[in-house]
């Protein structure tokens, strides 16, 4: 019987502190990352960026213990190959990373190509060429090399925070952090802050779709959750939403409003407490556990917030697991 190969991709991230300026280097050495056109200028620069941020890098990894993100994707994984093996016994699941080990290139030469299909799908929600694109690119480029110009049966996954198991699991995600701030703290105004890692302002600009899907899911799951408030008797009105977007990293002008300034206005001017979803990260990472859980809650707690509180990453959940499986079937598998 023929094999069905999933490929699980995700960012990646350094496990010791001799992968941090490796991985930095990768990230800033991609193409789809940073769009110049001269493979020797943007190596020079990669060069040039990841000596200057290793040290401090380091650092915040040092203070999480971390990534653990590849941890992560591989219990998904391995929760993903059980669950389609009830229906497709014959159903293996890779993981391949982008900026750390696996690669593409170690996976692909490895898969069995017996006759199956190969799925691909990404562990980000919504379609952005930094991400998505140049994961599959990197797939696709290990495809080449393989086959040479031969067809492929693949499936490429783009693009899936529409499902409706999946937004249904962040409603209820968001939905249940809420309830547990207003039964926490029942005076005062609540900040229900959706923070989705920017991008430079001129790649949504060439038609990047990234800020557009994360407002679409931003209002979807907005909308889902203050209906079941209003069901469930809650004053909706002592609660602001807002999405915002985190981790600049280069001086240009990234996607606003800003999650870093955001706070501090929001902070001086309504005060409360503060309640993050991290909506465009499946696995909790620096970007969380430092920017969200270190860096922000500081600084919400000095701009004037009385608490401060963030929705958890699906990270290992089950009932995540169960929407993959979910939006594979919706893909044919």
């Amino acid at each position: 019987m023929s094999t069905n190969e999933i490929l699980l991709c995700n960012f990646g991230g350094p496990t010791k502190e001799e992968e941090v300026k490796p991985f930095l280097f990768r990230i800033f050495n991609d193409p789809l990352v940073i769009k110049i056109r001269s493979d020797f200028f943007r190596k020079m620069l990669a060069n040039r960026i990841s000596k200057k941020r290793a040290p401090e890098s380091a650092h915040e990894y040092a203070e999480i213990g971390f990534s653990p993100i590849n941890k992560m994707t591989q219990i998904q994984a391995d929760q993903l190959q059980a669950l389609m093996r009830k229906t497709h016994p014959n159903t293996d699941v890779h993981v391949v990373n982008r900026y750390t080990p696996p690669f593409a290139s170690e996976v692909v030469p490895k898969l069995k190509f017996d006759g199956g299909r190969l799925f691909i799908i990404t562990m980000y929600p919504h379609f952005c060429h930094s991400t998505v694109a140049t994961s599959v690119r990197e797939v696709d480029i290990a495809l080449r090399d393989r086959f040479n110009d031969a067809e492929v049966d693949s499936t490429r996954v783009y693009s899936w925070w529409h499902n409706h198991r999946y937004l249904d699991y962040t409603r209820r995600q968001v939905h249940a952090k809420v309830l547990e701030v207003i039964a926490d703290r029942p005076e005062g105004p609540i900040t229900v802050m959706f923070s989705a890692h920017g991008i430079p302002k001129r790649y949504r600009t060439k038609g990047d779709p990234y800020v557009s899907e994360s407002t679409g899911h931003f209002n979807e799951v907005r909308r889902g959750v203050i209906e079941s408030l209003k069901e469930e008797g809650h004053d909706t009105s002592r609660i602001h939403w807002i999405l915002c977007f985190q981790s600049r990293a280069t001086r240009e002008e990234w996607t606003r409003p800003y999650t870093d300034e955001t706070i501090d206005e929001l902070g001086k001017s309504r005060g409360g407490h503060l309640l993050i979803f991290p909506m465009s990260f499946t696995s909790d990472h620096i970007e969380t556990l430092y920017e969200m859980d270190v860096t922000y809650k500081t600084q919400a707690l000095e701009a004037g917030f009385e608490s401060y509180h963030r929705v958890p990453g699906a990270n290992d959940d089950m009932e995540f697991t169960e929407c993959l499986a979910d939006i594979l079937r919706a893909h044919g598998f």
